[in-house]
């Protein structure tokens, strides 16, 4: 018998948060975000679910040449670019575009024999801004300097930044503006060259401005940085990209629900400790449902004491300190929990949110985070819960 954890993958929900995005966000391109295995996913699951995007985009050059070989037709874009000259063969051969955010792969790139298949293909090269956060990208004079050189050259382009702030309510308009300024030089070169500035955060933003679909103290992303293609990430997994925002509040639904089963179930008299440390102590008669599952499989092996855990229908605290393979919950006040019940870790009944807020984390963390050791099933048709409701 299998050990009882287990990730259900609903396909059909990432199609309709894809759905619900794009409809909200026309008349804008969408790269659908598969990078860290589809935020713990899976690139199979990310192959099904988005099948409308316009575009998918990781990181990783080999799962781009995985994409391709599992029938991927439309572009792919690797957003840190490649890494060596094996890399840049075999991208090119699978027709990837590349994200450029420094000098040492520019030459890399013009050095290689593969330059010239690069304007022959379409390949597009990306080059990347630095948006204010100062990981990568050329600087504004440096970037446009550039694309203007590139482009004359008659490589194909496209510009890409990322936001610094724009999962934040308190306003970072420099930056905005700084894009802004980027954008319209960008225009001036080729004003069909595309661009790509808005993630998860800034894409709901955008909603938010044009939609007044919820609210935050930020409704004003200037609409032209939508321009021309957005970056969905963690919005199309039914998380949050903002810390005070749950994804049911943004209309968006759960992905992947975690599942495991009671073990056992621990009686505990007052003064009895729980897990390593002790750092649970009963303080009247207890009782501590024992759960598969642990920080080898992704759980965060900081949650505090309280963590809210859902076992057979009940919110329960955890109680005790998080282990490789274990988790333990007080269900001291719900006698009628027994092994083998039913426990969701998160997913449709416990928002990842909730549980990430809880550990003093992001919902990304978690998803990414689940490790190969879990086994996934890919459910295609809607998830139901045991009772045969939705």
């Amino acid at each position: 018998m299998p050990r009882p954890l287990c990730a259900t993958i609903d396909v059909s929900r990432m199609r309709a948060n894809f759905a619900l995005l794009r409809e909200q966000l026309q008349p804008f391109r969408c790269w659908a975000v598969v990078k860290a295995n589809a935020y713990g996913h899976g690139l199979d699951a990310g192959l099904l679910g988005f099948e409308e995007a316009d575009g998918l985009a990781l990181i990783e050059p080999a799962f781009a040449r995985y994409l391709r070989e599992k029938g991927w037709r439309k572009p792919i874009l690797l957003m840190e670019g490649i890494f060596d000259e094996a890399d840049l063969t075999s991208c090119v051969e699978a027709r990837v575009d590349l994200v450029v955010h420094d000098v040492w792969q520019l030459k890399l790139i013009e050095s290689h024999r593969c330059s010239a298949m690069l304007r022959e293909t379409g390949v597009r090269l990306w080059i990347k801004f630095n948006g204010g956060m100062n990981r990568l990208g050329f600087l504004a004079d440096e970037g446009l300097r550039q694309v203007e050189r590139l482009h004359r050259e008659g490589f194909g382009l496209g510009v890409i930044a990322h936001f610094a702030n724009a999962d934040a309510l308190s306003s970072d308009s420099q930056s905005e503006q700084n894009m802004l300024k980027i954008l319209k030089a960008v225009r001036l070169i080729d004003h069909q060259m595309p661009c790509s500035f808005a993630n998860s955060a800034a894409s709901h933003r955008l909603v938010q401005a044009r939609q007044h679909r919820w609210q935050t103290l930020r409704p004003d992303l200037p609409e032209a940085l939508g321009a021309d293609w957005l970056r969905l990430g963690i919005a199309l997994y039914g998380a949050s990209a903002f810390d005070n925002i749950e994804a049911g509040a943004l209309g968006l639904s759960p992905v992947m629900r975690l599942e495991s089963r009671v073990l056992s179930i621990q009686s505990l008299k007052p003064g009895d400790r729980v897990g390593y440390g002790g750092r649970f102590v009963a303080q009247k008669n207890s009782r501590i449902a024992i759960i598969a599952g642990g920080y080898a499989d992704g759980y965060p092996r900081q949650a505090p004491d309280g963590t809210p855990i859902w076992i057979a229908g009940h919110l329960c605290p955890l109680a005790g300190r998080v282990s490789m393979d274990m988790i333990t919950a007080d269900v001291s006040d719900h006698p009628q929990i027994q092994a083998g019940d039913l426990v969701e870790l998160w997913g449709e009944r416990l928002s990842v949110d909730r549980v990430a807020a809880a550990a003093g984390t992001i919902g990304y963390q978690l998803l990414s985070g689940l490790t190969e050791r879990v086994p996934r099933r890919i459910l295609k048709a809607a998830m139901r819960d045991e009772t045969g409701g939705s």
